[in-house]
């Protein structure tokens, strides 16, 4: 088994005992009335200038290839720090075990900013979508962890909810099955996600099988504003950014190198 159906098998064992029922999470969902387009917020980032990235600042304490690495990384500081330097839109980690993530550094992040939120885990049924729906503006479905079926199935009870979907990618396989639907929002992760090794070359790489209407976010190892230069000449100009952001010392000015340039 490897580490991803690790991380799925033990997500589906958290969800077996549900405190809130699923009733009462669309009970409460009625009640939510502030959404932010995630997607436009990117692309409104990206029409600052030619040169500007739209970054998506991640809240980020650990992950199983490094272990925990920011261990005192507080949301709601995050939040604010990532809002100053530039962060087009915000991500947090809400896997537990894997990534000590939390829904509730979700919770506090977006209350304490005004950027656009996407939950970052490995969502693998309706009940995570309607849970989703209370708190953020976007969620991740990962291709690889879905049959085709079910990753269009909970990509349209998002959307109807008015959540976007960060669709995942990381490998030609992925990209197939995905393929007939189309989706506006695709990220490509250079993270091989059974090995967890990493290749910036990527979403360079797979950027060609993506139309110009549909906006790309290159994920996993990008640290630096050359490896962001280096991925922009594939025409990809989003980026999700976790562990070197969370690990700065200075967030604010680290973002804004980032997001800018010199």
């Amino acid at each position: 088994m490897d580490i991803l159906n690790e991380i799925i098998v033990s997500r589906q064992k958290d969800y077996e005992t549900k405190i809130v029922s699923e009733t009462e999470l669309r009970i409460r969902y009625r009640e939510r009335h502030d959404f932010r387009s995630f997607r436009t917020a990117l692309q409104h980032k990206i029409q600052t200038s030619p040169n500007t990235a739209a970054v998506i600042a991640e809240i980020k304490r650990g992950s199983p290839s490094k272990g925990l690495f920011a261990p005192d990384l507080n949301p709601i500081n995050c939040a604010t720090e990532y809002e100053t330097g530039g962060a087009a839109c915000l991500s947090v980690l809400t896997e537990p075990h894997y990534f000590s993530g939390s829904l509730e550094y979700l919770i506090a992040a977006r209350k304490n900013c005004r950027l656009p939120v996407l939950r970052k885990d490995f969502i693998v049924s309706e009940y995570q979508v309607y849970e989703t729906a209370l708190y953020a503006d976007c969620m991740l479905l990962i291709a690889r962890c879905l049959e085709a079926e079910q990753l269009k199935n909970l990509y349209d009870l998002a959307t109807s909810l008015r959540i976007d979907v960060l669709v995942e990618v990381c490998g030609e396989e992925d990209i197939r099955k995905i393929e007939p639907f189309h989706f506006p929002l695709i990220g490509i992760n250079n993270r091989n996600l059974a090995t967890m090794n990493v290749d910036t070359e990527s979403a360079g790489k797979f950027a060609r099988y993506f139309s110009y209407d549909q906006t790309i976010v290159a994920a996993s190892g990008i640290s630096s504003r050359s490896d962001i230069e280096m991925i922009m000449k594939f025409g990809i100009r989003s980026f999700l950014i976790g562990e070197s952001l969370s690990k700065s010392r200075n967030r604010i000015e680290t973002l804004r190198q980032l997001v800018n340039g010199n």
